[in-house]
């Protein structure tokens, strides 16, 4: 009897304690939430409302306005200890063209400058 009593309670517990975890909000970006086309207001719920989106420049062009956003953040990484996590978003009229870290772009542009050279 107590067996049983006891086994039901910490089934309880367990399911409780799970239930919480589906419910609590994650703090970090969610860059996988993106898709190209995503308005600013659709872009700041997919990233998370508790970290704001920073406008960092702007241009205009014949063809409409470009603006760059910012995300930035701390996380915790094994080994690492606190990381800097950093996107930079382009718009184009309000529409999500381009996002990517930092360092991609480097990458990228790299690669683009070799392929030019040879």
């Amino acid at each position: 009897m107590m067996r049983k009593f006891l086994i039901t309670i910490i089934s309880l517990f367990m399911i409780s304690c799970n239930a919480q975890k589906r419910k609590k909000k994650s703090m970090a970006l969610h860059p996988e939430n993106l898709s190209i086309g995503m308005t600013r207001k659709e872009v700041i719920t997919a990233m998370g409302e508790h970290i704001p989106l920073k406008i960092i420049g702007a241009k205009t062009y014949p063809n409409g306005t470009v603006e760059v956003g910012e995300y930035s953040d701390k996380k915790l990484i094994f080994g690492q200890g606190i990381v800097q996590e950093r996107y930079y978003l382009y718009f184009l009229n309000n529409s999500l063209v381009q996002w990517g870290r930092p360092q991609d772009w480097q990458q990228e542009a790299d690669r683009v400058y070799e392929v030019r050279m040879r």
